[in-house]
Formats: C-alpha cells, structure tokens, sequence
C-alpha cells in the first residue's frame, strides 16, 4: 500500500514537473518582447494588444507580430536658392530648420501610427520625412511672410515659437519636440528672378536697404 501510494506520489510529481517545463517551454517561445526604443503590436485572437515596457503572448497562426519604432527621428527642411522662403517685405531667405519627432509612447497614439502610416514606415526615414515635409515646410512658409527680413532675423526664438504652434504638438500619433534653427541668411540676388513679381519687389527692398546703410 505504501510503495503503490509513493509510486502514484512520484507520478504526480513527474507530471507536475512536466506540465511547468512545457509551460516554461512555451513561455519562453510565444512570449515576444520589445527592443529597447521599440514597441509591439500584436493583432489576431482576441484583438489588437500593444507591447512597450512589457512583451505579450504571439502564439503562430492565430497571431501577427509587427513592431513600431518609438527612437527620435530627425527631419530637416531647408529652402535656399531658387527656393527661398519669402518674407513679409518680399525678399527671400534661405533658412534651414531641423525638427525632432517621435511616436508617443501610449497604446493608443501607438495603435493610430501603426493604422495610419504602418509599422514599418516608422523605421523608415525617408518615408518619415515625405509625411510630413510638406506641413512643416508649409508652416515655415506661413510664419516667415509675417515677418520683415531684419525682424526675422533677430526674432529667431519667436519665429521658432510661432512655428512650433503652428505645426502643433500632435501630429496623427507622433509628437513634435523641438525645433532648431540652423541659419537664416538672405538669398544671393543672383538667384532671384526680376521677371517675378515677388522677387521684383524683394529686389527693389534689397536696393532701397543697400541705399540707406550706405
């Protein structure tokens, strides 16, 4: 009786041991965590789950793992020559501005990245840069026509400021930083053209500023 009960406790024993090895086992093959920098997003049996700090269970054919890239991503946007920014008195600059931007590091804001521009494309730099090179240029446009050239010049923080608001903080999932003026410095003449009505007139202000410092 004693040896049947020590030999039913050994089997016990033996498949307790092995119900916490396959669990092990399986721990350590389903359970997928994030690097650093990074996030997951797992969608397939019960819903969509999002992995930053901690890792979640991905178990195959019922789940699809795809991961975010939450680094800093630099995007500068620089306008010279032919393609100065034109200020409120029409003479143009060259001016360049390099922007910081990164995914915001909450579930949801990570969710809408991965809906709106896909997961993959936050690695992707350049990609980053076409999404929003256009809005950034276009605010940089916009704030510089209200400035005269000499304001812009010695306004740079403000400038900076307007900017900043003008783009916003929340950009589909991503947040903007910061900003950082590199230089702003008049467009050589010789790129601007008199047969444009803009650039006529920024000539006509540049001759009547030479004139009077003279």
């Amino acid at each position: 009786m004693q040896e049947s009960l020590l030999s039913f406790m050994g089997i016990v024993i033996s498949f307790i041991i092995l119900l916490i090895t396959f669990y092990f086992v399986l721990f350590l093959k389903f359970y997928k965590k994030p690097k650093q920098g990074q996030a997951i997003v797992r969608s397939g049996l019960k819903g969509v789950q999002i992995g930053i700090h901690k890792g979640v269970y991905a178990i195959p054919f019922f789940h699809t793992l795809e991961y975010v890239d939450l680094t800093t991503k630099q995007l500068n946007i620089e306008h010279k020559e032919n393609e100065g920014v034109v200020c409120k008195d029409f003479i143009r600059v060259d001016i360049k501005i390099n922007f910081w931007i990164r995914i915001s590091t909450t579930p949801d804001d990570i969710l809408r990245v991965s809906n709106a521009f896909g997961c993959k494309t936050t690695f992707d730099q350049m990609k980053i840069n076409d999404i929003f090179r256009a809005k950034f240029s276009e605010a940089i446009k916009t704030i510089a026509f209200t400035y005269e050239y000499e304001v812009l010049h010695d306004k740079k923080a403000e400038f900076k400021n307007e900017i900043l608001l003008l783009i916003g903080k929340e950009l589909n999932g991503y947040i903007l930083d910061d900003c950082i003026i590199e230089y702003i410095k008049q467009t050589p003449i010789v790129f601007l053209n008199p047969s444009n009505i803009i650039d006529s007139k920024g000539i006509k202000k540049i001759n009547e500023l030479t004139e009077i410092k003279n």
